[in-house]
């Protein structure tokens, strides 16, 4: 190891718990005018249309289907540079 270079070993999945879940992508095929649409709704609420649509879902009423988005959502790390 050179002299100023540190090693974060298993703290980052402390500090990002779900860094270690595998992750998967989902696709919504919509018009580009139906998605634009989307992210301004989202950008106004203050989320990323992930968070949006996964909150749209929750809303659903499937129990089960609620209680995992409300876990990702409380591990997902959020945009931007992490804090520390």
């Amino acid at each position: 190891m050179v002299s100023g270079d540190f090693e974060l070993g298993n703290t980052c999945n402390t500090i990002f718990p779900m860094a270690t879940v595998k992750r998967t992508r989902f696709q919504i095929d919509a018009s580009p005018t139906l998605i634009d649409q989307a992210k301004e709704v989202a950008i106004r609420r203050r989320l990323t249309l992930t968070d949006f649509v996964l909150l749209a879902l929750a809303k659903e009423g499937d129990k089960e289907l609620t209680k995992l988005i409300e876990k990702e959502l409380a591990e997902k790390q959020r945009p931007g540079r992490p804090q520390q």
